[in-house]
């Protein structure tokens, strides 16, 4: 039996769609490509960490796969065990927009170097 995805709604922050669909966050153009690709919106949880990236957290593994299979090419993605909740497995979707020559876009600061010269973030970890 796969997880109840409902156990993710009911937060403030959570926005609860019919369907069992939750959501959180940035979540054009992503929804709109899972959606032309045919890939049914519900018993899901995603979340938007900006319009560039974010989670999609399912149920079953194979929901999981399907939804990175409606995200490529336009999306890297990354299906894993997200953790067990209730004694089920969680699986999540990571997804990382395409630029147009194909590399993947930074969501997050990698490096980072002060006007006066010093760099803080090197690699995406602080420099100390």
């Amino acid at each position: 039996m796969a997880i109840d995805m409902s156990r993710f709604g009911g937060s403030k922050w959570v926005t609860t769609h019919p369907n069992n669909l939750h959501t959180h966050g940035s979540l054009e153009p992503v929804m709109s490509i899972l959606d032309i690709r045919g890939f049914p919106l519900h018993d899901m949880f995603l979340i938007g960490i900006n319009d560039n990236c974010g989670t999609i957290v399912l149920p079953t593994e194979s929901r999981a796969e399907n939804a990175a299979a409606a995200l490529e090419p336009a999306y890297e993605t990354r299906v894993y065990i997200m953790g067990r909740r209730q004694g089920e497995d969680v699986w999540a979707t990571d997804y990382t927009r395409r630029a147009p020559d194909g590399t993947t876009l930074s969501a997050f600061i990698t490096n980072l170097t002060l006007e006066d010269g010093r760099q803080v973030i090197k690699d995406g970890r602080w420099v100390r």
